[in-house]
């Protein structure tokens, strides 16, 4: 028993202390949000996003291994999405939501001569996102160019001090950072109605604070190209590649190993579109991983969004 014990401990440890924040960070989840640009004056966008994200390939740099600690993890993301076309070329986007990130190891026990395996779990509401959008560009007759810019904060609702049978989980699977951070966001959008498609590019920069632990996450960038083309009146394809960078983590005085890189991600999607509703259904796959250290990375994500455009006019 002390064997088994003595094992887990080391384990735990060496999790946190080397692999601090290389599991289920998935990165920031307002993608769906920030692809858009203002909606129109006293109308409301609801929308409800599922995301099921999977974590098992490791990587050291650009080179895909065998993860040290036999890691696997899962991060369910349920998201609730809000935003008001406040005045004209102003809207207010707000969001949240609950999630789910799970973490199993696993780890040969000694005394019993069998495979062990240990699972953490971390769930709840999710902090909060407030973006104000404005359209500083409306598109035309002439031109169908629309850039937005905007800006706003991401809130510490969601608990960081989570514990498993009395243990404090680690920050990367608290449902919540404990942090206020800033954003920065802009939107570009180019339709070719002739041809029935359509171009949008998005960016998202998070300038992240510290809890009261003097955790702070690494500076975030969020990037997208998307292109999407109409095959009916009814029915679209959308390809996007998405681009994240993140700078390493920061505690108590040091930078953290095994913490920010960059990665790039393809995502093809189906839309279905009805008066004012629209479903999508994606697939998210990798294409380019480099980090810092040893970390687990996204291996696919699925996901879904139910959108519902209401006009109060």
């Amino acid at each position: 028993m002390i064997k088994r014990f003595s094992i887990l401990f080391l384990i735990l440890i060496f999790a946190e202390k080397f692999f601090a924040q290389a599991c289920c960070t998935v990165g920031t989840s307002v993608s769906s949000g920030v692809e858009r640009g203002v909606i129109t004056t006293n109308s409301i966008s609801i929308a409800l996003t599922y995301q099921h994200n999977i974590l098992n390939d490791t990587y050291q740099g650009t080179q895909s291994i065998n993860d040290p600690l036999n890691r696997k993890s899962t991060v369910s993301d349920f998201y609730l999405e809000l935003e008001y076309g406040l005045a004209e070329k102003i809207s207010v986007l707000l969001m949240g939501g609950y999630t789910n990130k799970s973490r199993s190891t696993t780890f040969f026990d000694n005394e019993l001569q069998t495979n062990k395996e240990i699972t953490f779990t971390g769930q709840g509401l999710t902090d909060i996102v407030i973006l104000g959008k404005y359209e500083l560009i409306t598109p035309n007759i002439v031109s169908p160019l629309s850039i937005n810019i905007g800006g706003g904060a991401k809130l510490p609702t969601g608990s960081y001090e989570q514990e498993n049978n009395g243990s404090r989980l680690s920050i990367d699977l608290q449902p919540g950072t404990g942090a206020t951070d800033l954003l920065l966001w802009t939107h570009a959008a180019y339709s070719l109605p002739a041809i029935s498609l359509a171009f949008n590019i998005n960016s998202l920069y998070r300038y992240t604070g510290s809890n009261l632990d003097n955790y702070r996450f690494g500076d975030e960038l969020l990037a997208s190209i998307n292109s999407t083309y109409s095959i009916a009146d009814f029915l679209a394809v959308n390809l996007q590649l998405k681009a994240r960078f993140s700078d390493i983590d920061f505690w108590n005085g040091r930078f953290l190993p095994s913490t920010g890189g960059t990665f790039f991600d393809l995502t093809p999607s189906i839309i279905y579109s009805e008066g004012s509703f629209n479903l999508r259904v994606l697939f998210q796959f990798p294409v380019y991983r480099n980090v810092e250290g040893i970390q687990l990375a996204i291996s696919e994500k699925l996901g879904a969004e139910v959108r519902y455009l209401f006009n109060l006019n």
